[in-house]
């Protein structure tokens, strides 16, 4: 499938619009209201939600967002395209002031993530995957506010392509920036052998995805489930640069649009080679 060009500008642009108003606020300070479940909310979530609902709805395309109420699954199921939203990962990074958030926008067909956009509005950069055309790194988003869509359809002229590999050896694993929990533990130990075989570097929302994409880590994994939104465009850009992730621990493929839009656990990896042999170990 060719995805549309215009389209995926599109959501590039509301990317960079959302995280615009992330920063007013992150500069000029803000409240914390919390949710029923206890997670963080603040006005950069809400006023993000409403920047990207408002510049993707002209499509026609069904939503999805972490700030947005969800329909329900007798109505979901039959969609064959939605976007899949969370405007402002890692609310506790942001509430934090560690820079580490980042607004995510996915594009999934069939259940699948076939176009993804990460940006990280505070540290200046973001990510690029997109179905049959590759994934790429956007080195400097507000350069990137100048592109047109005409710039934004030549991917390899104005980003940095990506293509990660995973190396015999001194194989990193992305952390959260929390201490690896012993059902994370659990799965390095059946996949690579014991809980020191790989060196950990740390990092917060969808950024560990990056990290995988770009190939200065080669695994990212959670035993803990996470909402679909969390991962979905992180998912895709993974996807788009070569790379695998699959479910734990039964090794599938991770899907979306779920009736119920909590993951499984999961294993991302830098190379779908990796992958395979990963999963080959499930089983034993």
């Amino acid at each position: 499938m060719i995805i549309d060009q215009k389209i995926l500008f599109t959501a590039f642009r509301a990317a960079l619009e959302a995280g615009k108003e992330i920063m007013n606020i992150y500069k000029k300070g803000f409240k914390v209201e919390h949710k029923a479940d206890g997670s963080p909310l603040t006005l950069a979530d809400q006023r993000a939600n409403e920047i990207i609902i408002n510049a993707l709805s002209r499509f026609g395309i069904p939503i999805i967002s972490e700030e947005k109420p969800l329909p329900g699954y007798s109505q979901r199921k039959s969609w064959e395209y939605l976007w899949m939203i969370d405007p402002l990962d890692g609310t506790k990074e942001f509430v934090n002031r560690n820079d580490q958030f980042t607004v995510n926008i996915a594009l999934i067909h069939k259940s699948k993530p076939i176009a993804g956009i990460v940006t990280a509005p505070a540290l200046n950069f973001g990510y690029l995957g997109m179905q049959n055309a590759g994934a790429f790194k956007i080195t400097d988003l507000q350069k990137a506010e100048m592109l047109s869509e005409k710039d934004f359809s030549k991917p390899d002229e104005n980003f940095s392509r990506l293509s990660p590999s995973v190396p015999a050896d001194n194989r990193i694993l992305a952390a959260s920036r929390s201490h690896i929990d012993e059902g994370n533990a659990e799965i390095i130990r059946k996949l690579f052998g014991h809980e020191n075989a790989l060196k950990t570097i740390h990092a917060g929302s969808a950024l560990k995805f990056g990290l995988v994409a770009e190939g200065k880590a080669h695994f990212y994994l959670r035993n803990d489930k996470i909402w679909e939104w969390d991962t979905a465009a992180g998912h895709a850009l993974l996807i788009a640069a070569g790379g695998d992730l699959f479910t734990w621990p039964d090794g599938s493929e991770l899907l979306y649009n779920k009736e119920i839009l909590k993951n499984p656990g999961f294993v991302a990896c830098a190379g779908k080679d990796a992958s395979e042999l990963l999963k080959a170990k499930l089983s034993l």
